[in-house]
């Protein structure tokens, strides 16, 4: 695999850790490398940045997608990916846009954007290839293409590094889709294992206490997701997004009158970061929890606009 260089070097630890190689991005972006995770000062960097782009400016996009700003990621992914000196650097803000754009619900344009920034493979950085694919596949899970997501992701690694992760944890997707737990359960334990592994100031946050705790309820293991659940809820990295998600799961480990003031938390996180298929997915629970508690009019109001979230 021919990999392409940046001009310049990697200065500092963070930085280094920053490149999968030589002059190459990865899916992830070192913490130190804006300074700070403060959004004011990310979109500050973005705005006051003329130059070619490379490693901060990444980790700037990173931040503030992060702290619920999809549609301004995806916006200047355009602009960063116009910048880049190489077709690396090109391709990986293709990719940031295809993440920013899967937030959104915007799934074909999620689609083709991975679909791009993948390419054939030929000249792409490893870390950033299998990124891409994985965010193809998990556009392919949302529109119910499983088998075409399957052969996307092709064999699991045998022993997978930093840049499998994305794709190993949209196996353990793909394999809940399918309704198969168990296998699910393996694939994110190994995701889990692998971050734990590597300090956290050098990952983005991956939310590996909530997939698995959406595995573990499939099993009938509620009291387990629940603590796992929490963990993640008192953890002070994850963003709007995440805890959205964390707060609808842990809503299924409640008992139907909790779940209403859980549910409308998770709501609130998940519209301040734009998220339309996750909020949808919420209010479809609250739903679903209306009717147990014998209220079917409301639940269908609930209905309703959780379909019209997936058709806007």
């Amino acid at each position: 695999m021919t990999h392409t260089r940046t001009t310049g070097r990697p200065t500092t630890p963070a930085q280094s850790f920053l490149f999968a190689g030589e002059g190459t991005p990865c899916w992830y972006a070192a913490r130190p490398a804006i300074g700070s995770d403060d959004p004011g000062e990310a979109e500050r960097l973005l705005r006051s940045s003329q130059s070619a782009v490379g490693p901060e400016h990444f980790r700037a996009a990173r931040v503030l997608l992060h702290d619920g700003r999809p549609h301004q990621v995806a916006l200047w992914c355009i602009e960063l990916r116009n910048r880049a000196r190489t077709a690396a650097w090109a391709a990986a803000f293709g990719a940031l846009r295809s993440e920013s754009l899967l937030h959104l619900g915007d799934l074909p344009g999620a689609e083709y954007e991975a679909a791009e920034a993948a390419g054939d493979g030929a000249d792409q950085p490893a870390a950033v290839g299998s990124w891409a694919i994985a965010l193809l596949t998990e556009a392919l899970i949302e529109q119910g293409r499983h088998e075409e997501a399957a052969v996307r992701l092709g064999e699991p690694a045998a022993t997978p590094d930093l840049s499998g992760l994305p794709p190993l944890r949209a196996r353990g997707r793909l394999l809940l889709a399918l309704d198969r737990p168990d296998e699910a359960l393996a694939a994110f334990t190994r995701v889990a294992l692998l971050v734990r592994r590597h300090t956290t100031q050098l990952l983005p946050h991956l939310p590996w206490r909530s997939d698995l705790a959406q595995a573990l309820l499939r099993l009938g293991q509620r009291d387990q997701a629940h603590a796992l659940l929490m963990e993640e809820l008192a953890s002070p990295a994850p963003g709007p997004r995440e805890r959205g998600i964390a707060l609808r799961v842990l809503s299924a480990t409640e008992e139907p009158e909790r779940r209403l003031p859980t549910l409308s938390r998770a709501a609130t996180e998940l519209r301040r970061s734009d998220e339309r298929i996750e909020l949808a997915r919420v209010l479809d629970d609250f739903a679903r929890t209306l009717d147990t508690l014998g209220e079917p009019s409301t639940a269908e109001v609930f209905r309703r606009r959780a379909a019209g979230l997936l058709a806007a």
